[in-house]
């Protein structure tokens, strides 16, 4: 399998995973939505492992609305890693502006994998699509759980996009016994910036670092480097114990006035900026009635998600790197691409 096909390689996961194929010897071919993109990701890979690097990827430009190009990029590739997926800068207008293109992406991706002939397929999806919806009270997850959408409890529409996709990619699993289907369920992912293409995650933590909040929410959350994201993509590639398997890829879970406290260790001079104080519970319910940021995580404040890296370990053989030290290094990329 060293021909493979990877979709959305210009974001933050994608072209960590890009880095780590090539650096395995694949030969990748790989999606972007626009020139720009692919001169941008080009840029990255040249710097990171050198200008011979590029022989090694090729680039195709898809939309995951449009089943345009998808199946003619994916000739002669023998396996797929569908990471592509519409992540929100700010809280969408509607919940179908996240969730309309998971799910078309999903059924482009998997119509042209099946045209194709290729039956191995590594999808990423969240720790989202397992958290949530739940009985109040329930802060202990594993694989086996996946987030309820029809329990009445409130759902993001990011959580509701990565929940979706997913089911729809065990449902092509369903219909295709050929398909040989692994799942990867990042947590809140952290870690070396490549670029000023952030993720989810980094912003928050670009938010925190600019002062814009006056103290922590209290609730806390699993958290992953995302070398251990791209390390573990190719791991459950290259295993065949992790097909028809969904790996929830986790460190250990942190209050977010930890992970203040985690940037201050580290960039001390941004004491007057980052404000590690836990915010009163009280406080954080009576802002949401006028901030939708602090509405949409109201139902989580007081509790600790703790999802487990058991199955993690044991078969993609991941030793997280610590929640920590993803947090400092996330802080300091912010720092040297001049964003705060």
């Amino acid at each position: 399998m060293k021909n493979i096909f990877i979709s959305g390689i210009s974001g933050f996961i994608g072209t960590h995973i890009t880095i780590e194929g090539i650096k395995r010897g694949y030969q990748i071919t790989g999606t972007t939505r626009s020139q720009q993109k692919e001169d941008e990701v080009k840029r990255i890979i040249a710097n990171e492992l050198g200008e011979d690097a590029l022989k090694s990827l090729t680039i195709y430009h898809c939309d995951l609305n449009s089943p345009d190009n998808w199946q003619e990029a994916m000739k002669g590739c023998t396996a797929v890693l569908h990471v592509a997926s519409p992540f929100p800068m700010e809280l969408p207008k509607h919940e179908d502006d996240l969730i309309i293109p998971a799910r078309n992406g999903v059924k482009h991706v998997m119509d042209a994998a099946l045209a194709n002939k290729i039956s191995r397929i590594v999808q990423t999806s969240s720790i989202a699509a397992i958290m949530y919806g739940h009985k109040s009270g329930k802060t202990n997850f594993n694989e086996h759980d996946f987030t309820n959408l029809t329990s009445g409890n409130i759902v993001s529409a990011y959580a509701k996009s990565k929940t979706l996709a997913e089911q729809d990619m065990w449902n092509f699993a369903k219909e295709n016994p050929e398909l040989k289907i692994t799942v990867i369920n990042p947590g809140f992912v952290l870690g070396p910036l490549l670029n000023k293409e952030l993720g989810t995650s980094a912003i928050a933590i670009l938010k925190i670092m600019k002062g814009e909040f006056p103290g922590m929410p209290k609730m806390g959350m699993s958290m992953v480097d995302v070398r251990d994201v791209a390390a573990a993509h190719f791991n459950a590639l290259e295993n065949e114990v992790s097909i028809g398997q969904r790996y929830a890829l986790v460190d250990t879970a942190l209050w977010m006035k930890d992970l203040a406290l985690a940037i201050l260790e580290v960039c001390p001079e941004y004491k007057n900026k980052v404000k590690a104080r836990e915010l009163p519970i009280w406080f954080m319910k009576f802002f949401a009635l006028f901030n939708p940021v602090a509405r949409s995580i109201k139902n989580d404040l007081g509790f600790l998600y703790d999802v487990s890296n058991e199955k993690m370990k044991k078969d993609l053989n991941i030793t997280p790197i610590p929640s920590k030290e993803a947090i400092q290094a996330t802080a300091k990329s912010l720092i040297e691409l001049n964003l705060v």
